[in-house]
This record gives structure tokens, sequence and C-alpha cells, in this order.
């Protein structure tokens, strides 16, 4: 968990965009960029994922941390220099090595101890450091960019570069618990991994169902926060201050997660927030003002209170010799999807308005979601508890 306080003190979140427009690029090539960098963290997705579940979970965090030091730097470089699109690329495509390979770690350190069944309160607990970690960095980068705001990458690099360090330092659990059970070839692994995720439809419905919830909400408060904001005229300077009430709100959705499991049904927990994410993402959209922005809290916390309940149900149905693997081809459906929607909608935000990008993404939001809750009901009707 120190590895991941460090990575995901990332100072440049509040100012990322300001950044990049100020080093000439439109919202439009912005997009462009991020749709490029997505694709290419999908491509990565499945492998890393594969050299987590065969070569350990705390190796392939430690170069996804290593590669996300190298990429902080190299984004300083001239916009759109070969240097600067190589950083671009590996901003994103980093994290294909640490999406999965978290969960799984975690999820395996609990089960050797026996205790899998806390699962969900400590994926709780590490979603709110990350947050918590995050909302305490955008609050120190706004204010670091009025200094100097490369400052707020080349810091984030050096701090990346030492959660590397530390993980290589950890322990990691056996994954595989019975005996003369033994990693399943590269392929192998993979068409076990796919067999698995295409010929359960629970698990084919959560993977999906997860990725979505994960999809939306980024795009509006990652990616369309920062130009809404100045359209409404919302000092920029404050905007590090909306970041850590996010972030804030967040963590504490992350942490009580599992107790909200513990007390209602699972479909019912994701129906309710589905309808709150839909209902604040419309008003935002169709309301643009300085107050629309607190909403903004809704749609984040939203997946955080989710995430780790729908994570924790899969992990509860799949193997552990492709827990990681299969994780990541959830992260990949996620990362495609996002590669479409940032263009589309950052797209739409440069032509048209971003509160119009943001009542788009409400609308296919529930044309996504509405059919996949469907899908989960008909292929586990019994109620099921969050965890059990």
């Amino acid at each position: 968990m120190a590895s991941q306080a460090l990575v995901m003190f990332i100072l440049w979140v509040p100012i990322w965009v300001v950044f990049l427009q100020r080093k000439g690029l439109s919202l439009t090539q912005i997009g462009i960029l991020e749709a490029i960098a997505w694709i290419l963290t999908a491509a990565l997705e499945v492998p890393t994922g594969l050299i987590a579940d065969r070569w350990g979970r705390k190796a392939s965090i430690a170069i996804g941390a290593l590669l996300y030091s190298v990429a902080m730097f190299l984004i300083l470089t001239p916009a759109l220099t070969p240097s600067f699109i190589l950083g671009y690329v590996l901003w994103n495509s980093s994290m294909a090595f640490v999406s999965g390979a978290d969960s799984a770690l975690l999820y395996d350190s609990l089960k050797a101890d026996g205790r899998e069944s806390e699962a969900a309160k400590f994926a709780g607990r590490s979603t709110a450091i990350q947050l918590g970690s995050q909302g305490l960095a955008a609050l120190v980068g706004s204010v670091l960019a009025t200094v100097d705001i490369t400052l707020c990458f080349s810091i984030s690099g050096v701090l990346a570069f030492g959660a590397a360090i530390v993980m290589l330092t950890a322990r990691e659990a056996p994954r595989y618990s019975a005996e003369g059970e033994k990693p399943l070839e590269y392929w192998k692994n993979l068409r076990e991994a796919i067999r698995i995720a295409a010929r359960r439809p629970a698990v084919r419905a959560l993977l999906l169902l997860s990725t979505t919830f994960s999809v939306v909400p980024v795009v509006v408060y990652y990616f369309l926060l920062q130009p809404y904001a100045v359209m409404v005229g919302f000092p920029i300077a404050a905007l590090g201050l909306v970041v850590v009430l996010i972030q804030g709100t967040t963590v504490a959705a992350s942490w009580v997660a599992h107790r909200i499991g513990r007390r209602f049904e699972l479909r019912k927990i994701v129906t309710v927030n589905a309808v709150f994410l839909v209902g604040a993402t419309i008003v935002i959209g169709a309301l643009p003002s300085i107050p629309s922005i607190a909403l903004m809290l809704v749609v984040a916390l939203v997946p955080s209170l989710v995430g780790p309940l729908l994570t924790t149900r899969i992990n509860d149905i799949i193997p552990s010799g492709q827990r990681a693997t299969i994780l990541s081809l959830g992260a990949l459906i996620g990362e495609l999807g996002i590669a479409g929607l940032v263009p589309l909608l950052m797209g739409l935000a440069d032509v048209v308005s971003p509160p119009m990008a943001i009542g788009l993404s409400a609308v296919l939001f529930g044309l996504v979601a509405i059919p996949l809750l469907i899908m989960w009901r008909a292929s586990d009707p019994q109620p099921q508890p969050a965890i059990s």
C-alpha cells in the first residue's frame, strides 16, 4: 500500500489538461492522443496480466511504476516531438502493468492468510489510500502549478521511481495453493482466462458492468471537468480544491463500501448507484454553472462505492491461476471504451461545449448499463449479498 500511495501521489491531476493546452494542444488533439494511448494500453493489458500471473504480481507492478516514472520526464519535452509522444504513450500504458496485478496481489495475500472474506473491506481501503493520496497531491499540485507547472510532473516521476523500489522489497503470497499446481504456459493461460470469461455469463456480465461504471465517470471528472470549469468561470487555481473534495468523497465511499455490501443486496446497490450517476451527469450537462460542479462528487463517488464490491464478486467466482489475466480482460474492455469515448466527447466539447459532451456521456452510460444489468440478473437469478 505504500507503493500505491507513492504512485498515486499525482500532482498533475488538477492541471494536466491546462498544461497540455499551454503547450499548444487543442482539446481535439488531446482527445486523439488519448485515444492512441488508451488503445496501446488496452493492447498491453492482457499480456501484462499474463506476466503478473506467470512471473509475479510485484514484478509487474514495479515495471509499471518504473515506466510511469520515465513518462513523467518525457512529457515535459516539446509537444508532439518523438520524446513527448513516447512519454504520452507510457503515461497511460505503464499502468497496464499495475491494473489487475494490484487487485490479484491483495486478494491472494488475504487468501493465503485465510481472510478472503475480508477482500471487499481491504479493496475499499486500498482504493481509499490511492484516492486519499491523489486528493492530497491535487491540493499540493494546484498550488505548485502557480510556481512551476512542470514540477507537478517531475516530482511525480521521482515518487514513482521510489514506488518501484518499495514494491520490489515486498513479499508475495503463493499463487497456486494445490500441491503440484503450476502456472500454465503463456498462451494456455490466456486461452483459459478467455474461456472462463466467455463461457460464464455471470463473469462476463460483471466484467462488462464493472468497466462501464469506471469508464463514464472517468471521462466526466478526469477529462471534461477542467474545460467545463473554465467555461462556467470557475477559477483554475481552485480546481485543486474541487479535486480534493472529489477524492475525499470517493475515499469515504471506498472505505464504507464493504459495510454497505453487508447490509444490501449487490444488484440493488449497483442499480441505485447507476440511477444516481445518470441523474447527476444529466444535471451537470443540462445546467452548466459553478454550483453544478458540486455534482461531480456524485459522479466520482459511484465507481468508488460500486467498484470494490463488483471486483470482490468477480474474484469470488474466478480461479486464482487466471485471476490477474481475467481482471486485465476487464481493464482491456474499459480502456478500449475510453479510447473510443474520449476523442468523441473531447471533440464535441471542442466544437460544441463541454456540457453537451457530459450530457451525451449520461445517455451512453444508460444505453450500455441497462442491458448489462438485465444480463447479470438473468445469469445470476438468486439474490446475492455483495459480501457473503
